[in-house]
């Protein structure tokens, strides 16, 4: 999709996503001066990672359904290969801090899952929307349910459970090695019907209507699921008496949980996906008006930042997981001040897509693929095993990668203890 053809409200609900990427992250760093706050902000932040993966599937659908050819489809897969070897690189780079000393680039990351998943445009370009939606539905809600209810026991079990359903039970013998790629895989297909639809629906002049279906639907699953949480709070004493863990009591209470996000489940799906289709749908109503309300404003400020979604991630992540501990800024950030550094950083990771827009750079995040025609191919493939080769050397000296090599100043040596400053005891 060039930038001129882009959909406004895909790229601003991906921009607020990324906002809530950073409330959750900077979560960390006020943990031991309110809990609950920190508690709250991460559950607040839980938007993030379905509608990433929902507007992942949108994109990848609407390009497809717009030019279903196997060159675009090679496109994407060139595109999700980037965000899988190279963004695995610079993502997981920031982790240095968050994670154990000389684990960082063994930790699976949300983009990760992301272009695994774009790799499989090919298989989806032919497939009918009404398929898709529905496999999609289908793949989550069984995978979740098994997830709920499976306990592995050896070795391989636990990695696959780990690698496929995010279940983890301390015991895996790498870290990191978690995602519930078989949940986000059920809403990435159901982001690329959607996708579809819409690219099938704006060629009709069909945008409204289904703008309006969007942000119905989507209102309707939150309210499901709010409801479906507070039925969970009443249930709760009828079934404890028939609790133990993972029978049928233990994963109906889970499943109606809307903050149970690893492995996640059916509440989570209904709550947080079920605000970014509704508001797709409401900003698709809205993104139709005069761009003159404060409101349209705010939105299109939003879908600057979604335009460069794969960057403005990359800059959070670095300024929220390293800056401050690399800095020894950590020590100053409490619950007054931590909206002042998240405004900051939203600030700076705005400007740096402002100008990444400008200067139309979303067109070098490649490998090298130039379609059939392009006779590139060589150059892709050898790309592609320099690439993978830079993450077997990074997972092979991870070792030497530690806090105390990447230190700037002296840092905290408990980073989530908070400092003694004034207004800021432990």
């Amino acid at each position: 999709m060039n930038e001129n053809g882009r959909l406004l409200p895909v790229d601003a609900v991906r921009g607020i996503a990324m906002f809530f990427v950073g409330v959750s992250h900077i979560s960390y760093y006020i943990m031991n001066d309110s809990a609950a706050l920190a508690s709250d902000l991460r559950a607040i932040g839980y938007i993030a990672s379905p509608d990433f993966l929902l507007m992942s599937g949108l994109a990848c659908g609407y390009q497809l359904a717009y030019s279903p050819t196997m060159a675009t489809a090679l496109r994407i897969v060139d595109r999700g290969l980037f965000v899988f070897l190279a963004g695995h690189l610079l993502v997981t780079a920031s982790l240095v801090y968050m994670v154990p000393p000389g684990t960082a680039f063994q930790h699976v990351v949300i983009t990760d899952t992301i272009g695994t998943l774009l790799c499989l445009a090919p298989l989806l370009k032919h497939t009918s929307v009404q398929r898709l939606v529905w496999i999609g539905v289908a793949v989550y809600f069984l995978s979740s349910s098994f997830a709920l209810s499976w306990h592995p026991s050896s070795p391989a079990q636990m990695l696959l459970g780990s690698l496929l359903f995010s279940i983890n039970d301390g015991n895996l013998p790498y870290a990191g090695l978690v995602a519930p790629t078989l949940p986000y895989l059920g809403i990435f297909l159901v982001g690329v019907g959607v996708g579809k639809s819409l690219a099938y629906c704006r060629r009709d002049g069909r945008s409204e209507r289904l703008s309006r279906r969007l942000a119905v639907a989507g209102s309707i699953a939150v309210a499901v699921a709010l409801v479906a949480n507070v039925t969970r709070h009443f249930l709760k004493p009828f079934l404890t008496a028939h609790l133990s863990q993972g029978n049928w009591a233990d994963v109906a209470l889970t499943t109606l949980n809307i903050r149970h996000d690893l492995p996640p489940t059916l509440g989570y799906a209904l709550f947080y996906a079920g605000i970014g289709i509704a508001l797709v749908g409401y900003l698709g109503l809205l993104a139709q008006r005069e761009p003159a309300t404060p409101l349209v404003r705010a939105v299109r400020f939003a879908a600057i930042i979604g335009r460069a979604s794969l960057v403005s991630y990359i800059v959070q992540q670095w300024l929220i997981d390293f800056i401050p501990i690399w800095t020894g800024l950590d020590s100053w950030l409490t619950p007054a001040t931590v909206p002042i550094y998240l405004a900051l950083t939203t600030l700076i990771m705005y400007g740096i897509s402002l100008l990444w827009g400008r200067w139309k750079a979303n067109q070098y995040l490649t490998l090298g693929y130039a379609g059939a025609d392009g006779g590139r191919v060589g150059l892709f493939a050898c790309v592609v095993a320099v690439v993978i080769a830079l993450n077997i050397l990074a997972l092979l000296n991870a070792s030497a990668y530690t806090p105390a090599r990447m230190a700037f100043v002296p840092t905290n040596p408990y980073p989530w203890a908070p400092a003694r400053l004034a207004g800021h005891h432990n």
